[in-house]
């Protein structure tokens, strides 16, 4: 019953800590990874339950992707802005 409430919860303040509204992430994702795994720990969780502990790892991995990506493009931009035949070649001298 315990981890139901966690995963409720969870579910509800995950994704809007991680919607970047405020700029950046509330917390961080290794802070939901903590918590995921601290009720996978603790819980003898059923199969409902796990997908849905797998589904929130889902949302804190494509929010990790989305974050690299993002900072490929800027640097690129960047890149672009300093060297711009560099950049359109690629990077390649």
């Amino acid at each position: 019953m315990l981890a139901d409430q966690d995963l409720t919860h969870l579910e509800l303040v995950l994704r809007r800590s991680l919607s970047c509204d405020l700029g950046g992430p509330l917390l961080p994702p290794s802070y939901w990874r903590e918590r995921l795994a601290s009720i996978m720990r603790q819980s003898h969780l059923s199969h409902t339950q796990i997908q849905t502990v797998h589904r929130l790892y889902l949302h804190i991995d494509a929010f990790e992707a989305a974050g690299r990506e993002e900072a490929l493009r800027r640097e690129l931009e960047r890149a672009a802005r300093e060297d711009p035949l560099a950049a359109a070649a690629g990077g390649k001298p």
